[in-house]
């Protein structure tokens, strides 16, 4: 008769699985109690980020982009070598699968580790729009808000930079960062979270690729670094950099994000932060007047009133002839990269509790009129 063989866990393993146990109970428990999360986001996130803020700071690349280099080539290394040592050392299969689930064992859950208290359980906390989910607005008063934005849109598109052929131009990129962190700083004044360490954003190496996925810029939780897009129209960096920044203080909601980096450009002296606000804002509002046709021939009437270098800016991802001239980059079809980033990011927010997935982004409309109607 036979003893059934019950292979007995490894203090390591125990070590592995005890884990495991505490981040899922972690995830979940979140779900329930958005007072401790809020408490999570606002006092000891910002303080925990400005640490390793400081220490991936000090590189002068993307480390997390280099992170994610180093992860697939870990991958594809370790899955080929896997199924070699497999091949042809099978007398000690057990002891490589064994090493083999230790190491990547080990990787998987500190991966799970940083994306549960970087990113997982940052969208458990309280959401701005959420205060505001039963405020309604006239559509006077939208129109009077709409109007204003564009009136102020088109003054400080006559005070930027511009160059021979009409396109915006920063007056000085040297600076940008700087005033950028400075608006962050102003920005605290109003909302402490965002006081502490502001690393310079770093420029993402592999462009291309990202701006397939029509990318503006991008936060690693994982290094806890701020990453822009170098090669988009310069018009969305002063904003874009100031929307990364927010999430590095454990603002995760893309549009509180937004609403929150438009906040930051408006404290500015320097006219390109400030136009940069603008028309993000205009990008994104997102206005339904219902059945009140005289609101929308009005709403009609205001977005003719736009100037042509603000008709110019809006909407401007990359330069127009970005797409031809980087051609010979393209690995995958951009409609099937851009195609696969939009459902995996829909997903994302399903799956962390934003059940209008990137619809979410639109959010924003709702937060603006709430400042500017009610000073909120």
């Amino acid at each position: 008769m036979f003893k059934k063989y019950k292979p007995e866990l490894s203090p390591s393993e125990k070590m592995l699985f005890t884990i495991w146990m505490f981040l899922i109970i972690i995830n979940i428990l979140s779900r329930f109690l958005t007072t401790v999360v809020d408490f999570y986001i606002r006092y000891i996130f910002p303080t925990v980020s400005d640490f390793w803020c400081s220490v991936s700071g000090l590189a002068d690349f993307s480390v997390g982009e280099y992170m994610i280099v180093l992860g697939i080539a870990l991958m594809i290394i370790g899955i080929l070598s896997f199924l070699l040592l497999m091949l042809f050392a099978k007398r000690r299969r057990r002891k490589i699968a064994r090493i083999y689930g230790y190491f990547y064992g080990w990787i998987l859950t500190w991966l799970f580790f940083v994306l549960t208290f970087r990113f997982f359980i940052l969208y458990q906390g309280t959401q701005m729009s959420a205060q505001i989910e039963n405020i309604t607005f006239e559509n006077k008063k939208v129109l009077e808000v709409y109007e204003l934005l564009v009136e102020e849109a088109n003054q400080t598109a006559k005070k930027v930079s511009r160059d021979n052929t009409g396109h915006f131009i920063l007056a000085d990129d040297t600076e940008m960062m700087r005033e950028a962190k400075n608006c962050m700083r102003r920005l605290s004044q109003e909302f402490p979270q965002y006081k502490g360490v502001y690393p310079d954003a770093k420029p993402i190496a592999h462009s291309y690729f990202f701006t397939q996925q029509n990318l503006l810029g991008i936060y690693f939780p994982f290094s806890m670094e701020a990453n822009y897009n170098p090669v988009v129209y310069e018009v969305n960096l002063p904003v874009t950099i100031c929307h990364e920044f927010t999430h590095l203080k454990g603002n995760i909601f893309e549009d509180e994000a937004g609403y929150l980096a438009f906040r930051a450009c408006l404290t500015s002296e320097n006219p390109d932060f400030v136009y940069s606000g603008y028309i993000s804002v205009l990008e994104w509002l997102d206005f339904d007047f219902g059945d009140d046709v005289s609101a929308w021939e009005q709403y009609q009437e205001i977005t003719d009133r736009l100037s042509p270098e603000v008709c110019m800016d809006m909407y401007s991802f990359v330069p127009d002839d970005y797409y031809q001239t980087h051609r010979h980059e393209e690995v995958i079809p951009t409609a099937i990269v851009s195609d696969v980033a939009d459902t995996v990011m829909d997903a994302n927010l399903k799956a962390n509790g934003i059940p209008e997935g990137k619809a979410s982004y639109h959010g924003l409309t709702a937060l603006v009129l709430c400042y500017y109607i009610y000073g909120w």
